[in-house]
């Protein structure tokens, strides 16, 4: 009788501790086969003009004549939060 107890008892925890083996396997193969970040961060430059220089650059015939710079392409829409839709009034 007290064996039959024993039995019920640990193939229940056996099962427990092979689930709990599996879940470590999935989470240390996800985590090693995941996409790393991209690489395009913030990126830090120290400049060695003053800024005075660089107000008497941008005069009203300069500003005039700028081109505007090229702004970055994004495709991936899965990085950050994606924007929640705002019920129609």
């Amino acid at each position: 009788m007290m064996s039959q107890q024993q039995r019920r008892i640990q193939l229940p925890l056996i099962g427990i501790v092979l689930v709990c083996m599996l879940v470590g396997v999935y989470l240390l193969a996800c985590k090693r086969f995941a996409k790393p970040d991209p690489a395009g961060g913030i990126i830090r430059h120290s400049l060695d003009t003053q800024s005075d220089d660089a107000l008497k650059y941008w005069t009203a015939d300069n500003m005039r004549n700028a081109k505007p710079a090229d702004l970055p392409i994004v495709n991936d829409l899965d990085q950050g939060k994606q924007r929640q839709q705002r019920p129609a009034i």
